[in-house]
């Protein structure tokens, strides 16, 4: 039997982190790359931190709705 999605997870694929977010792989890839999103890279894998990366997106929110 195969790999289940789990959304509790701390660090997930970018297609498990995609259904979290509902960011787009792509998204979430370009970002790892440039540096702007939380993740750890196993080899030539990247997983991203998603509760870091949920924690950072409701601060830009915050931000953008107090200017």
């Amino acid at each position: 039997m195969g790999k289940k999605y789990d959304p509790t997870l701390r660090f997930q694929t970018f297609a498990d982190a995609s259904r979290t977010t509902g960011l787009s792989q792509y998204f979430l890839r370009r970002g790892c790359k440039a540096g702007t999103i939380p993740h750890v890279k196993s080899g030539n894998k990247f997983l991203v931190n998603v509760p870091l990366l949920i924690e950072r997106m409701d601060q830009l929110s915050k931000a953008v709705a107090t200017n």
